[in-house]
């Protein structure tokens, strides 16, 4: 999967920009029919060594397939 970066309010994300196949070292982009969703996924600090990584996969014609979020914090040194 190709992906684009970019920066939305405080938060990192990254969403996908086509899928492919990689066979042979050749890549097979997917036809949009294939596809399985669009795919975001996002990285927001919350300050205090506390991040939220959020991720969806959302399919064009099935709606939202995955959503999940969760709230992490850097281990002490």
């Amino acid at each position: 999967m190709n992906l684009k970066i970019s920066v939305e309010g405080r938060a990192l994300c990254f969403r996908s920009d086509g899928y492919f196949l990689d066979l042979g070292g050749r890549r097979f982009r997917w036809p949009a029919w294939a596809s399985p969703g669009a795919l975001c996924v996002t990285h927001e600090e919350l300050g205090n060594g506390r991040f939220v990584f959020r991720l969806e996969v959302a399919h064009p014609r099935f709606g939202p397939l995955i959503r999940q979020s969760a709230v992490f914090t850097e281990a002490a040194p």
